[in-house]
C-alpha cells in the first residue's frame, strides 16, 4: 500500500490551479511522488469532494447552447467564448450528467442528415418534382413560390404565367381557383407567353363569373391592395435571380 495524499497541501493548492493535470503533475513534483492522473483525480473526487466546477455563466451559456447544438457544435462555441480546450465529450458529459440536458429532436435529425452527407444549410435553394424549386428554411423545405405569395387558400394554387416552373420572380407568377385551372386547360389558354396566359386567366374568370350570375371580384384580384387589371401579388427582397 502506497503512502497517503498530503490532503492538506492538495486542499490548499487545488483552487489557484483549476486543472487536474496540472495539479497532479505538481503534487508529484512537490512530493517527489508518481501518482497517475486517473488515481489522483479519483482521491480528489471522492475523499476530498473536489471539482473543477463551471463558472455560473459557462453552466447558464451550456444550458442555452447544448439542446439546439450538439456537444461537438457547444465545445467549439464554448472554448472560443471562454478560451477553454473542453473536448466535446467532456461537454456532453458534463451536460447531460450534470446539468441533465437533452438534444432536441431537431437537432438530432439535423446531426443525422449532417454525418449522411446530404447536409443543406437555410437558404439553400434545390430543384425537386418536374423541375420545381424549393428552397430550406428554418422550419423546412418550402416551395420557392409559396415562400414568394404565401400558402394559396384551399381551392387555390399558384401558377407560374410563362409556364417555367423554374422561374419564380414575382411577375411571373399568380393565384388561381382551381375552376379557373381547369377552364384553362380545357380552352388550352396556356402559353409561355405571360401577358397571354394572363389574359386567358382573366378571361375564364370573367366566363365563369357571368356563368355563375355572381359580380364577386375573383380571390386573385381582391386580396389586399391588388390592382384590378392584375393577378400577380409581387413580393420583394427574394433572390429571384438566382433561381431563375
Amino acid at each position: 500500500m502506497g503512502r497517503p495524499y498530503d490532503d492538506e497541501w492538495i486542499l490548499k493548492n487545488w483552487e489557484s490551479v483549476r486543472n487536474w493535470n496540472t495539479l497532479c503533475n505538481e503534487y508529484n513534483r512537490v512530493h517527489n511522488d508518481n501518482r497517475s492522473y486517473n488515481t489522483f483525480k479519483s482521491h480528489c473526487n471522492r475523499e476530498l469532494c473536489l471539482n473543477f466546477l463551471y463558472s455560473e455563466e459557462q453552466e447558464k451559456f451550456l444550458m442555452e447552447t447544448y439542446p439546439v447544438c450538439g456537444r461537438i457544435k457547444t465545445a467549439q462555441l464554448f472554448n472560443e467564448r471562454f478560451q477553454k480546450n473542453k473536448s466535446p465529450q467532456a461537454i456532453k458529459v458534463h451536460c447531460v450528467k450534470n446539468l441533465k440536458l437533452k438534444v432536441t429532436k431537431e437537432r438530432k435529425a439535423e446531426t443525422a442528415i449532417e454525418n449522411s452527407g446530404n447536409y443543406k444549410p437555410v437558404g439553400t435553394i434545390t430543384s425537386k418534382t418536374h423541375g420545381e424549386l424549393y428552397v430550406k428554411t428554418e422550419n423546412g423545405w418550402k416551395r420557392l413560390k409559396e415562400v414568394a405569395l404565401g400558402k394559396p387558400p384551399k381551392g387555390y394554387l399558384i401558377v407560374h404565367l410563362d409556364g417555367n416552373v423554374a422561374n419564380n420572380n414575382p411577375d411571373d407568377l399568380a393565384v388561381i381557383s382551381m375552376a379557373v385551372n381547369m377552364k384553362m386547360t380545357k380552352n388550352d389558354f396556356w402559353s409561355e407567353n405571360s401577358e397571354i396566359t394572363r389574359a386567358g386567366i382573366m378571361s375564364c374568370e370573367l366566363e365563369l363569373m357571368l356563368k355563375n350570375g355572381s359580380e364577386k371580384v375573383p380571390a386573385s384580384q381582391s386580396k389586399g391592395n391588388r390592382k384590378q387589371e392584375s393577378v400577380i401579388t409581387r413580393h420583394s427582397n427574394m433572390p429571384w435571380e438566382e433561381c431563375q
